[in-house]
């Protein structure tokens, strides 16, 4: 780019202080709303591991085909490493997104049972991975079902039946090999519905999905979204705190704001203005909103009934708002530091005690290491990815129609 723009930053300063004249004011709304900042207890020792994960893409001409990783870090390490293709016409950002968080959660479980962790630090926020069920599962599943309520339901039992029996064959290639390196979405195996025929008595509705391409497709993706709970629900098993680095939660603005004057000052973020409050190491709880009203989709509350997903159930109260049961806090692990989010099930202080035994200066020491282990270089990624299609290619030249790289011409 060429030299700084005095009209860019004119523009951004002039940003920058209106919002400034609107801090002093929305703090002292905050501090008299009592919010304040405190001081964390002490560290104690504990067996602490933290989980990342990473994904990246490559579109091709008739497909697109990414990899997606996860990787648990404490005093071992754990690994999942998988690649997945899926067509350019549905979903593709969300589908590979929730591919990557369901290996994250699967590690991160499975690190409690074979690792004996006392915590997992997990990167991200658990109200975004959960509380909002995604748009697209408002398709033609839903007609599905409206059709047959009894035999989606049936197949939605069958189906967590069937990851029920797949936990501990991955879980014992996790324990000897100390990675994953080969596919597990169990919702895109080829032979998925003659499988979920042995578990279920309505083989007519399943046959009604394979007859019908659409229905076959949107229901697929709506498995992976139950694979993807059965994800999370495996990680709650344990104690387990999410930590975001970006965020832009407004909670504690809007509530000291609401019916006042002030009202018209509360498009800002929570955190300059707690950041005026205290520059000192520690940590201030709140309360998520409940304004938002999310549920799980109907045939999921009805099939899961008392067996499956119960942690996942019980972040989903029959009325309110499901972020009420995460308990949110802005931390910050030295003075004058970035502050963070966390979230978890629980806030307790021996919680906090235990990630302040990983934490250093800004951040916490596994986490850090996990987010540089688990990143997937493009590079590596490329190579990886060319020698797969070269391989398809040279077995038979009609893959090739699929398999072309449009940017090519441009690297």
């Amino acid at each position: 780019m060429a030299r700084i723009s005095q009209s860019h930053l004119d523009g951004v300063k002039r940003y920058l202080d209106s919002q400034l004249m609107r801090i002093d004011e929305l703090k002292k709304l905050v501090i008299e709303a009592g919010y304040y900042w405190k001081e964390f207890p002490p560290a104690k020792e504990a067996k602490v591991f933290a989980v990342d994960g990473s994904r990246m893409i490559k579109r091709l001409s008739g497909a697109i085909v990414y990899g997606v990783s996860s990787v648990s870090i404490g005093d071992d390490i754990l690994q999942w490493h998988e690649i997945g293709l899926v067509s350019p016409y549905k979903h593709v950002d969300e589908r590979i997104r929730l591919h990557m968080e369901m290996l994250e959660n699967r590690i991160g479980a499975m690190t409690f049972e074979l690792k004996g962790a006392d915590l997992i630090l997990m990167d991200g926020t658990l109200s975004g991975s959960i509380a909002r069920p995604p748009a697209y599962l408002e398709s033609s599943t839903r007609q599905l079902y409206e059709e047959d309520k009894i035999g989606t339901i049936n197949t939605v039992k069958a189906f967590l039946e069937l990851l029920e029996s797949e936990w501990d064959k991955w879980k014992e290639s996790l324990e000897e090999e100390g990675v994953v390196n080969y596919s597990t979405v169990v919702a895109r195996r080829e032979e998925i519905f003659e499988h979920l025929k042995s578990y279920v008595v309505e083989k007519e509705f399943l046959e009604k999905i394979e007859s019908n391409p659409n229905y076959k497709e949107d229901f697929i993706i709506f498995l992976e979204y139950l694979e993807y709970l059965h994800s999370i629900d495996k990680l709650l098993k344990g104690t387990v705190a999410f930590v975001a680095k970006t965020f832009y939660t407004d909670d504690i603005i809007k509530q000291v704001t609401e019916g006042k004057e002030e009202s018209k000052y509360a498009l800002i973020p929570d955190v300059p203005v707690i950041d005026s409050i205290s520059k000192k190491r520690g940590y201030m709880k709140f309360k998520y909103r409940e304004s938002r009203k999310w549920a799980l989709p109907e045939v999921i509350q009805k099939a899961v009934g008392g067996k499956h997903l119960q942690r996942v159930v019980k972040l989903f109260p029959k009325e309110g708002n499901p972020v009420q049961n995460i308990q949110p806090a802005y931390v910050r692990f030295m003075d004058n530091g970035v502050i963070y989010l966390l979230e978890t099930t629980n806030l307790t202080d021996e919680l906090l005690s235990a990630i302040l035994s990983v934490a250093e200066d800004e951040y916490i020491i596994p986490l850090e290491y996990a987010h540089h282990t688990v990143v997937i270089k493009k590079q590596e990624f490329d190579t990886y990815v060319d020698a797969i299609l070269n391989a398809l290619v040279g077995e038979d030249p009609k893959y090739l129609a699929f398999l072309r790289y449009g940017r090519e011409p441009l690297e």
